[in-house]
Formats: structure tokens, sequence, C-alpha cells
């Protein structure tokens, strides 16, 4: 009765697995590459087939990679869509094959493609006969720094559904015919466009020419010169590039630039501008000139960040600067703050604060009502220690509460070992004795380790306030209080597992000693 019953329950509960719809399936198959999605072919007879249908295909270089791609689709679902790719080489491969998953791709109307190599070599990507109206999201990206991503610079390709489009180590090689016409022509909907170490072949200079382009980033570029025109970019960052940079974007929102001089920059002029965050690296005399150009090219911006190593380089040549009006008349607020980590050459509070008050006339006076803040690198490095503060007293709270109650379920048992009869004290073995002194050992020796953190960090955190003027310690005073109040908590806590442990060892020595003292006693 009882087994006629067990098997119709198991009837009526049904292969779960093999109930589960197939958009969960391959959304759980997604997570997977697709040698493994393969593998799952055996859990249930509907999982069988189930990955010949996956949208999603994650295929990563295994041993007769060749054969293994030659099979995989073959036997997949040619009536199946394929929604995105994900392509990581660990080895080099012929670039026939490599245009043979993406043409299969492509013709699958697929939306995503992400390319990744991870082998020590230069590898050609063909651009130039790219060619979907479905692809929405294409990444490139070559991770060993000193390849590229080798490819035609073109304007022949058309992929008019793509919208984002990110590139990393990537050599654009220069297309005579195209002269003048942007490479991203005919991509008409792109929006969202970053370059990551790049550079062209064959020419100087780069056209990044688009009517709809709404975000831009182009980081660690080796090109003389770029020429931008992208009436509906909102968000513009720039890092780490000498390049010369024409630029008309009148619909710029914000413009983010970090770099070690002063970027060189011709516009029409950045009429809508609201943000500019610009981080100059390093101090030098020569600069002056070039930052006074580049902050003639903001005068527009309504909120604005500098970095003190433009105020430290400004600060030498004050004389120069008041020969030259001030450039900001919408100005509403204006932050300085350090560029560099770890600001090589530090100035104290003070210094920082008289060079400011030396340059304050020429950043604004053209906005006598403009908010200003000035943080200071102790602040930063305080606000660092803080942060990293504030995990260590989590762990240690959550980490605490855990040993607390092992220890409370072990005095719990050393309970039960307490001397009540002669036959009870056997169970305490000297081995149990000496593995908690061991464990006493280690834990002490932690727990010393996690105390010294805790009081170093409050020292280094101390000694940074006491450097700042008195307005600025009141900022940080509740917080640095509150941290104090944690601390103080967080060892008391310490310091009470210790003497429970210690407690235990107790427990456990005199019921031993006990035994010892009683084993020569004659039976009763």
């Amino acid at each position: 009765m009882s087994s006629r019953h067990g098997n119709m329950r198991m009837n009526a509960e049904g292969d779960r697995l093999s109930s589960l719809p197939d958009d969960v399936i391959h959304k759980i198959l997604s997570f997977m590459d697709i040698r493994e999605a393969i593998g799952t072919s055996g859990l249930s007879s509907r999982w069988r087939f189930i990955w010949t249908s996956l949208p999603y295909l994650n295929i990563s270089t295994v041993p007769r990679f060749s054969k293994f791609v030659t099979n995989v689709l073959s036997h997949r679902n040619n009536l199946a869509e394929v929604y995105s790719v994900k392509l990581t080489f660990r080895i080099k491969v012929t670039n026939a094959l490599f245009k043979r998953i993406l043409n299969y791709a492509l013709s699958h109307n697929i939306q995503q493609l992400n390319v990744v190599c991870l082998f020590s070599s230069d590898i050609e990507f063909p651009l130039s006969c790219f060619s979907s109206r479905s692809l929405k999201h294409l990444s490139l990206s070559i991770q060993p720094s000193r390849y590229y991503f080798h490819s035609l610079l073109t304007s022949t390709w058309e992929l008019p559904a793509l919208t984002t489009l990110d590139l990393h180590h990537v050599a654009l090689c220069d297309d005579e015919a195209d002269k003048g016409v942007g490479v991203f022509s005919k991509c008409a909907n792109l929006q969202n466009l970053r370059l990551d170490t790049f550079k062209t072949e064959g020419s100087h200079g780069f056209s990044i020419i688009h009517p709809r382009l709404s975000n831009l980033t182009l980081e660690n570029g080796s090109i003389r010169s770029v020429n931008i025109a992208t009436p509906q970019l909102k968000n513009l960052t720039i890092s780490s590039s000498p390049s010369e940079y024409a630029i008309s974007a009148p619909g710029l929102s914000s413009f983010f630039y970090k770099g070690h001089c002063p970027l060189h920059l011709s516009t029409e002029g950045f009429h809508s501008l609201e943000k500019a965050d610009i981080c100059i690296l390093h101090i030098d005399d020569k600069y002056v000139h070039g930052i006074i150009c580049l902050l003639k090219q903001l005068h527009n911006v309504k909120h604005l960040t500098l970095s003190l190593e433009i105020i430290e380089t400004l600060s030498s040549s004050v004389d120069l600067l008041f020969q030259q009006p001030s450039p900001f008349v919408n100005l509403k607020s204006l932050k300085i703050c350090p560029g560099h980590a770890g600001w090589v050459r530090v100035q104290s509070p003070e210094k920082v604060t008289l060079m400011f008050t030396k340059l304050k006339s020429y950043l604004l006076d053209s906005s006598p009502g403009s908010i200003f803040t000035l943080v200071f690198h102790e602040e930063v490095k305080a606000q660092k220690i803080m942060a990293e503060l504030g995990v260590i007293l989590e762990e240690e709270k959550n980490n605490t509460k855990t040993n607390r109650a092992h220890l409370e379920c072990g005095n719990a048992q050393v309970e039960s070992h307490k001397p009540k009869a002669k036959m009870e004290l056997k169970f305490v073995k000297m081995s149990q004795m000496m593995s908690s002194w061991e464990n006493l050992g280690v834990q002490l020796q932690r727990r010393k380790e996690k105390a010294w953190v805790i009081f170093s960090k409050l020292h280094d955190i101390e000694e940074l306030l006491t450097k700042l003027p008195a307005s600025k310690r009141a900022v940080f005073q509740p917080r640095f209080s509150s941290f104090c109040a944690e601390a103080d908590i967080a060892i008391s806590k310490i310091t009470e597992c210790m003497k429970i442990q210690c407690d235990e060892i107790q427990s456990f020595s005199s019921a031993r000693f006990h035994e010892l003292a009683t084993t020569l006693e004659p039976s009763s």
C-alpha cells in the first residue's frame, strides 16, 4: 500500500527538471560554457536536446577546437535564433574559423557579441566585412596590454541596430577610400562608444562623426589628433591622452578629463556644460599656459572640479593670472580635491589654503555666489581608512556572534562532563585538552592581530584629522567618535570570547586533573 502511494506521489510531482519552461532552462544554461551546457543533456530526457536551441552561446577554446565548433554548430537547431555570443580565445585560432563563428552568429539575428582574447598575439578582426541588422552590443577585448586587435578603419561595415560599442586594445587601420568619412556613419543608432588603448595605422588622425552618439569614452589613445563632431553628445570622458582634440558637441553636459598634462582642446564652446572634472596629475610650471587655455574652453560650466595639482601649478604664476579675466561666468560650485591617490608632493592643509587664496579671484570673481569646497589629501585618506575600518568592524561583529555561539555550545558540552561520577571523567581525554590549548593559542594570536589592526587604523585616522583645520575636524568628529565606540564594543567582545575560551580550557583541565588524581583510588 505504502509502495503504491509512493509511486503515485512521484508521478504527481513528475520530473521537475523536465517541467521547467524552455526560457528558464535557457537562462540557467546561459551562465555555462557551451561545453558544460551540452553536458547537462544527461540530466533529463527533455534536457537531452535543449542545448541545441540555446540562444546564449559561451564558447571557449578547447583541445581540437575546430572540430568542436563544427560539431556544435552542425548539431544546433538551425531555426533557433542566437541572442548573444561570448567568445573567449585562450589560444590563437585561424581567421577562417573566427569568421565562420561570426558568420553563423550574424546569420541567426545575434544582438550581443563579446570577444575576449587571452593569448599573447595580435589578432585581425574583420570589421570591414561586418554587417548585421540585429546586433545591438559589440565588445572586443584583448588582455595582454602590448597586443592589439587589428581592424580595417572603414565605413563599409553596416550595423544599423548597434547602440553600444566597446573596443579595448584596438589598432584601426586606415582605409584611403574613407578619408573624411566617419567610421561609425553606418551605425545609425550608436549611442555609447568606448575606445580603450587604441591607435591608428596609416594615419595620424581619427574622426568620430555621428549624429546620435550620446556617451563617449576615450582612454589611452596613441593618436596625434582626434576630431569629434557629435551634436547629441551628452557625456565625454578622456583619459591619459596627449592627443589634440577638436570637438563640436554643443549639447555636451558632462566632461571628464584625467591625464598627466593639460588637454589640447579646441571647441565651438560647450554652451550646455553642467559638470566638468579636470584632473592633471603632474605638476610642472610649463603647463600653466595649457591649463589657462583649457579652463577658458570651459567658461560656461556650472559645477567644476579641479585637482590640487592644477592649483599648485597655477599658484607658481599668480602674476600671469592677474592679467587674465576670471573665465567662469555661470559657475555655481567649485571643488578642489587631490587628483592622485597618493599625491606625490603632499602639501600641508595650511599651504594648500594659502595657494588657493592666491587664485581665488581668478577662479571665482566672475561667479561670486558660487559654493566653494576644498578637499585636502588628509580628508581623502581618512575617508578611505574609515571605510576600511567600517568593513573590519562589521566583519568582527559577525565573527563574534558566530564564535560566541560555538563557544557556548562547547561550554554546554563541558557542563555535561563535570564530575558527577568517576565514569563520567573518562570522557575527558588528554588529546581534547591539548587540542583546546593549541586552538586557544591560534585564536589568541588572531584576535590580537585583529585588535592591533583596529587600534592602528584609529590611530592613523586621528593623526590625519589633527592636521586638518578645526572646521574640517568638526565634520569628521561625530563619525570618528562613532567608530571609537564601535571599536570599544568590538574589543570588549573579543576579550569576552577569549575569556569564555579560557574558562572552557580551565573546565577541561580541572576535569582531567580530577580524573588523574582519582585514578589510583580503589574501586568501591
